[in-house]
C-alpha cells in the first residue's frame, strides 16, 4: 500500500504544525501548538463525556475562557509552515513571533 505524500514531504521537508487557529462564536484565536493541542485534548474529553465546562485558552492576544460542550460549535485548524518559507516567516505572518 502506498501513502500519499504531502507537498512538504515531496519537497524533502517534514510537514510541521506551527500554530492552531481556533474558530469559536464568530471569533478567531491564534495559538501556539502547545496551547492548541491542550485545547483539542480537553474538547475531545468533554465531547466524549457529553459534558460542558469552561476551558482556558492562551492565544496571540491574551487569554480567554471558552465554554466547551455538545452543541457549542468550535473548529480548530492546524497551520503548517507556509510553502517555500521558513517557520519564522509563518509565525511572523500569524503574529506569533
Amino acid at each position: 500500500m502506498t501513502e500519499a505524500l504531502t507537498d512538504a514531504q515531496v519537497e524533502g521537508l517534514g510537514a510541521k504544525t506551527v500554530a492552531h487557529v481556533v474558530h469559536y462564536r464568530r471569533k478567531t484565536y491564534v495559538t501556539r501548538p502547545s496551547e492548541g493541542y491542550a485545547l483539542l485534548k480537553r474538547v475531545r474529553t468533554l465531547l466524549k463525556d457529553g459534558t460542558t465546562d469552561l476551558v482556558p485558552l492562551v492565544h496571540r492576544d491574551g487569554f480567554v475562557w471558552l465554554a466547551i460542550g455538545p452543541g457549542i460549535p468550535i473548529a480548530v485548524d492546524e497551520i503548517e509552515t507556509d510553502a517555500g518559507h521558513s517557520e519564522h516567516h509563518t509565525l511572523k505572518r500569524l503574529g506569533l513571533d
